[in-house]
Order: structure tokens, then C-alpha cells, then sequence
């Protein structure tokens, strides 16, 4: 699905989009100004990255096309941070025990744009559970450390089970209570796709998938198999 925004409604539609921006809670590196595609970048931060397209800016900040979709991620050829947190099932998580290639789909109720990549989501989750040498791991974040009250985490659904009992979706889910680790991962964008190698290695990222042109999970796929091949 394509997205097309005109310059009257780019107002609206920046308000409506899934980033922190504008919270007075919000680390530096979650406040970038939008970027325009004449600075050498693509028109739209939609693509699947394997690093950052240019140096990270000094202050932290996030280069984003004009939606605010980011085009880095500061944690691209990094060592995932270890986090720790509650499954959806309540089930503790440690991500010391992330030991295949793994990708983590960082997401939340509140989000527009996650409940649109929601069908996305759920068949990159079941076409990875195919895949003997790859794992799926969502975590549903706040908005910010200000809207963390199930009202605002989980909307209408007041809880997860309830969106996925409605959808029809299952995966497993890390809960994020109060934005640690949404810090820790450093996200700056919902929804946002971490690949994640068995060394724990961060080798590529992506946003949505319902921004995306053409077959966005199976194009992700393939990125992801030519990354695991080393290519």
C-alpha cells in the first residue's frame, strides 16, 4: 500500500505520524528535523538499510524524510543492547538468549502506522516460523515515558490479547511498561524492524512495511537471506 501526501495536508499527516517528536520527554536522538530528499537521500526513509547512508549528525539527531520516517538507526553495526523485560504471556525475556538471527519488530497500539503494518507484521511472523534459522520478537513500546497508562498503551483494546483475539494475530510479544527499552534500543519510529545476527550484531533496519511499494515482507525476506549470506 502507497501512501501519497499532498503539501496541504503535510501538517496533519506529520501530526499523525508515529514518532515521539514534540514530546518533552524525549532523548535528542528522537527529535530530528525532517530531511529533504536534496540532501542526497531517497524521497522516502522506507527502504531496508544495512548502515546508515551518512555520518550520524554529532548532536544525535535522526535525519527523516518529510513523513519523519528516519533514514539511520545509531545502533546499525553495533551490539544490541542487553534488555531484559515480561512476555505478553508473562513469561520473562532475556535477550541474552536471542542466539539466531532474529528480527524485532518494535511496535505499539497507540501507533497508526503500526496498526496499519499490523497484517505485515503478522505474515512476516508466520513466514519466519518456517525458518528453522531465524526467529520473530515484537516489543510493544509507549509513545513515551509521559503516555503509559493502559489508556493510552493499548486504546480501545485495553490490552493486547484483546487486538490479537480481534485480528486473528499470534506472535510473541515483550512488553515495554515504561520506555526502557525503547531507550535502550534507541527507536525513534514506530513501527521499526531490527535485524539481529546470532553474535548479537545489529545488521540492518527498516520502518513499515505499509509504506512500502510492491511485496514489502517478501523484498524484506530476501534482504534479510542476502544478509545472512553474507552478501
Amino acid at each position: 500500500m502507497i501512501r501519497t501526501f499532498l503539501a496541504a495536508t503535510a501538517l496533519a499527516t506529520l501530526i499523525g505520524a508515529c514518532s515521539p517528536a514534540g514530546e518533552t520527554d524525549v532523548e535528542p536522538v528522537e527529535t530530528a528535523e525532517a530531511t529533504s530528499p536534496e540532501a542526497g537521500l531517497p524521497e522516502d526513509a522506507t527502504g531496508f538499510i544495512t548502515a546508515n547512508p551518512l555520518p550520524l549528525a554529532d548532536d544525535g539527531s535522526i535525519r527523516r524524510d518529510d513523513y519523519g520516517r528516519p533514514y539511520e538507526y545509531a545502533l546499525l553495526g553495533k551490539q544490541l543492547p542487553h534488555f531484559t523485560g515480561t512476555m505478553l504471556d508473562g513469561t520473562e525475556f532475556d535477550s541474552s538468549n536471542l542466539t539466531h538471527w532474529t528480527v524485532i519488530d518494535v511496535w505499539g497500539l497507540w501507533c497508526g502506522d503500526c496498526l496499519a503494518d499490523g497484517p505485515y507484521a503478522a505474515a512476516l511472523a508466520t513466514a519466519i516460523n518456517q525458518d528453522p534459522d531465524l526467529d520473530f520478537l515484537s516489543i510493544h513500546v509507549p509513545a513515551s515515558a509521559a503516555r503509559t497508562s493502559p489508556e493510552e498503551m493499548y486504546k480501545k483494546w485495553g490490552s493486547i490479547d484483546a487486538y490479537f483475539e480481534e485480528k486473528g494475530y499470534s506472535y510473541p510479544v515483550v512488553i515495554d511498561p515504561d520506555t526502557s527499552l525503547r531507550t535502550a534500543l534507541q527507536i525513534g519510529w514506530t513501527p521499526s524492524y531490527i535485524l539481529v545476527s546470532p553474535d548479537g550484531v545489529v545488521k540492518g533496519y527498516r520502518s513499515e512495511f505499509s509504506a512500502a511499494e510492491g511485496e514489502p515482507v517478501k523484498d524484506f525476506l530476501k534482504d534479510v537471506a542476502r544478509v545472512k549470506a553474507g552478501q
